[in-house]
């Protein structure tokens, strides 16, 4: 089965709705960004950033390559809906929450 078979839970609720071209794309997201990173990369990846403090475009860039800690990305789900953290690494939400993203 494909990834658009197996769509998160909650994806007919009003915020998450989308077109099937739109679901394309987060599925596309998900195989882009959902990274598995060992401890060094993170912490390769989060010094870097530290470079770019005062430069918002470049630190989000790296930041957003970090995986988001599952809290946070099962909040910005529920408040902000699929399609706010579509461009985020989700590798480790996706282990706690398996049917959410």
């Amino acid at each position: 089965m494909t990834d658009m078979q197996h769509k998160p839970n909650g994806w007919n609720l009003p915020i998450n709705q989308m077109t099937e071209e739109e679901w394309k794309d987060y599925f596309d997201c998900r195989k882009k960004y959902d990274i598995k990173l060992s401890d060094e990369e993170i912490n390769k990846i989060t010094k870097e950033a530290c470079n770019y403090l005062k430069d918002k475009e470049k630190y989000l860039k790296l930041t957003k390559k970090l995986p988001l800690f599952p809290g946070l990305a099962i909040s910005a789900k529920a408040w902000h809906g699929l399609k706010a953290i579509k461009n985020y690494n989700l590798s480790i939400a996706k282990e706690v929450y398996p049917d959410e993203f």
